[in-house]
């Protein structure tokens, strides 16, 4: 088994890094438009991964609140699935 040395790691980040920059057109960019094309970049994925948790959270919230409503309001599912498909919102007060 061959032992995992920095060398080695270091090795292989850069040909990730350069890999990355061929596949994208990076390299013929001067190292400041490389920096800032990383730099939009990365505020894009954290924009995209904060926007997409937030709507997760909320989409499962409003989830786990409709089944709780579903599964103890008083009625069978059966009358609750017909409203639904005729047209009528169903609310626990009804």
């Amino acid at each position: 088994m061959r032992k995992l040395s920095f060398s080695h790691i270091g090795t292989w980040i850069r040909s990730k890094i350069f890999l990355y920059n061929v596949t994208y057109g990076l390299y013929m960019l001067d190292w400041w438009e490389r920096y800032l094309f990383n730099t939009i970049m990365i505020l894009l994925l954290c924009v995209l991964c904060y926007n997409g948790s937030r709507f997760a959270v909320e989409s499962l919230e409003s989830f786990i609140c409709c089944r709780i409503i579903w599964n103890t309001s008083a009625g069978s599912h059966e009358d609750k699935f017909m409203n639904m498909h005729m047209g009528h919102h169903y609310s626990p007060s009804n």
